[in-house]
């Protein structure tokens, strides 16, 4: 079969539109590329990208009551826990009043001081009490914050000691730990903020008479000054 001139310059043309061959080697190099960024890819995903729940985690020190817990940004001492079925409260008149509850008060005496900026405690995220089955307990609204730890600054070098207290049923006594976790990050929010985690010393028998003997009625007012 004979190629025309025209047929000569039709063939050169397609030819000069085909893109180059690789060689080879430049194949299984690009290959190989690729699957070392794919690999890479999956190890980030797996080793640099946290769930929610680590994201949101604290660095938790454990401690018991009597105890010094020294986290890197607070340390902190829980010194006493009792119990009482009535504690007063003030307005913002100053006037004291009585208030009860069907379950029980739980008072957790409590000193603590900073690392390095004086912090105060945040009702919005504060220290709650954790107990044995994983329920939480923010303190009780009954009680002015003026009565409790809620109202003093932690200073550096400094230990500042208050009450907290939480209203519960009796069977969150058993087990139960406060958590602390003074905001110590300022405005942002830090999920490596530590966090101490107290056991009050409540097993079964020491929380059966701490509940046996709560007292009718506990004054906060004479303690709060």
């Amino acid at each position: 079969m004979t190629l025309t001139q025209a047929d000569s310059r039709t063939a050169r043309r397609a030819a000069s539109r085909r893109p180059p061959r690789r060689g080879v080697g430049r194949r299984i190099a690009a290959g190989a590329a690729g699957i070392v960024l794919a690999a890479a890819a999956v190890y980030a995903q797996q080793n640099f990208t946290m769930s929610f729940e680590q994201r949101t985690s604290f660095l938790t020190y454990k401690g018991r009551i009597g105890e010094i817990v020294e986290t890197n940004r607070f340390t902190v001492k829980v010194s006493s826990v009792s119990a009482a079925h009535a504690v007063d409260t003030v307005d913002f008149s100053n006037k004291v009043t009585k208030v009860e509850t069907s379950n029980l008060f739980l008072l957790i005496e409590v000193s603590a001081t900073t690392a390095r900026a004086p912090v105060r405690l945040r009702p919005s995220a504060p220290p709650t009490l954790l107990t044995e089955d994983g329920r939480r307990y923010r303190p009780t609204d009954k009680v002015s914050d003026s009565l409790t730890l809620f109202n003093k600054w932690l200073q550096p070098g400094f230990w500042s000691s208050g009450v907290l207290v939480y209203e519960v049923p009796e069977d969150a006594a058993p087990g139960a730990r406060l958590v602390f976790n003074p905001d110590t990050g300022g405005a942002l929010v830090d999920s490596l903020s530590p966090e101490a985690e107290i056991d009050l010393g409540l097993s079964g028998s020491a929380a059966t008479r701490l509940i046996s003997q709560a007292e009718d009625y506990h004054s906060l007012v004479s303690k709060s000054g």
